[in-house]
């Protein structure tokens, strides 16, 4: 490429079934990350090509192994579509209706936790409570109906109903559902969930709504080494001319486990720089 300086801000590699396989030695090495296991973001797109290129031009690849789940992805796809496992008032349980998990949990602790269920799958369960419109989209522009036109979720009037769409076991669910009540009107869960939001309320009409999901790969925190110019480096920490990352494809910028919404910062921060310096580099 015949050009003063080039940006590389490709994206990670969670996408890329083998490559992540033989990366991943981290917290996630006693899990098959094969296509059993989706992507949140679109896969064609997430193929990490761009940390190639930048290794092949001398930078060195760090932190590879950190790689982050997500407790909502969508069976097939890995995409976070449909209900969402974040917000209140929604219980996770099994495929025998049981709750196994702290719904407030960290993402890789319910990870860890839903891999230890039936099938490393579990189902996140809502009411009229969090869906008191079926037309009405929620925070991510879906609506009830349009789930259950696309067959995505299930429902019932009553949970003896919504437990036999689900599949599951009746007393379990009603059992389950009954034990998150009780923490939200006081009590202790066994599983640790602290009723401490305004906005906990008691689930006990309906219509009941189930979405089944799964982990996914949701964020590859390992990539190409770069310094606080923005710069791509080798392994001796020197800059490569005229090379510059930022992004996802970039590694060691939120440690093991990246907090939510840090992407933003970490896109808007370091892409300002590298552009900016880019393009100093380029006019000097």
């Amino acid at each position: 490429m015949n050009c003063g300086a080039v940006v590389i801000a490709t994206g990670g590699f969670g996408g890329n079934v083998e490559y992540r396989q033989k990366v991943n030695t981290g917290v996630w090495k006693e899990v098959v990350l094969d296509d059993s296991i989706g992507c949140t973001n679109i896969k064609p797109c997430a193929q990490g090509e761009g940390m190639v290129l930048a290794e092949n031009a001398g930078a060195e690849l760090i932190c590879l192994s950190d790689i982050q789940l997500h407790p909502c992805g969508t069976p097939g796809t890995g995409l976070m579509e449909d209900i969402r496992t974040s917000g209140r008032n929604r219980i996770f349980v099994n495929t025998d209706g049981k709750r196994f998990v702290n719904e407030g949990a960290e993402r890789d602790v319910l990870c860890k936790n839903i891999f230890a269920q039936p099938d490393g799958t579990y189902w996140v369960v809502v009411n009229t409570l969090r869906y008191p419109d079926p037309d009405e989209p929620d925070a991510n522009g879906a609506t009830i109906n349009n789930m259950l036109a696309l067959g995505h979720i299930v429902t019932g009037d009553t949970v003896e109903a919504l437990a036999g769409e689900m599949g599951v076991d009746a007393a379990n669910l009603q059992a389950s559902i009954d034990a998150y009540n009780a923490v939200v009107e006081g009590g202790t869960d066994e599983f640790g969930f602290v009723a401490d939001n305004t906005a906990d309320a008691a689930m006990t009409e309906g219509p009941w709504y189930a979405c089944r999901k799964v982990p996914t790969v949701h964020h590859t925190m390992g990539g190409i080494r770069v310094n606080v110019e923005s710069e791509a480096c080798n392994a001796d920490g020197e800059p490569i001319p005229g090379l510059y990352a930022a992004g996802e494809c970039t590694g060691g910028i939120h440690g093991e486990n990246r907090l939510g919404g840090n992407a933003i910062a970490d896109c808007m921060t370091f892409g300002r720089n590298a552009g900016t310096n880019a393009a100093k580099y380029a006019l000097a």
